[in-house]
């Protein structure tokens, strides 16, 4: 009996174990995406987000110039411009080269399809632009 105990235990613990590895969801049904920017793409450059919950991203910049992970609330024609600033609905900041920084924002609300864009100057225009799906 103690030994079937034992194994029942340990069976529970490995089981609780697992269930706590290799998931991309945070709590409240959040997500964490891992991106890596290089000169001039994000990788991946697809995302699939829950609607209103939030989103962490674990940006890597492995290029050899700074990028950002901006999220707009209307695509951005041609370059990323002074009037085009009103339609950020999230911005990572500017990462140096060779660094990474986590972030956490509340995907939108809305469904629907979302450009990502490095608004740094002719970051655009060379192709760094992503696409974000909100559920």
């Amino acid at each position: 009996m103690k030994r079937f105990t034992a194994v029942l235990l340990m069976g529970l613990t490995l089981m609780l174990i697992l269930s706590a590895c290799g998931s991309s969801n945070n709590g409240s049904n959040g997500t964490t995406l891992n991106i890596t920017m290089t000169d001039f793409k994000y990788d991946p450059s697809a995302w699939t987000v829950p609607a209103g919950k939030p989103v962490t991203v674990n940006l890597k910049n492995t290029g050899t110039v700074p990028h950002t992970w901006t999220v707009m609330s209307k695509p951005v024609s041609g370059s990323y411009t002074a009037a085009d600033q009103a339609n950020v609905l999230f911005d990572s900041g500017v990462i140096a080269s060779g660094a990474s920084k986590t972030v956490t924002f509340n995907a939108p609300g809305t469904p629907g399809t979302y450009q990502v864009i490095c608004t740094q100057p002719g970051h655009i225009e060379a192709g760094m632009v992503g696409q974000l799906t909100v559920q």
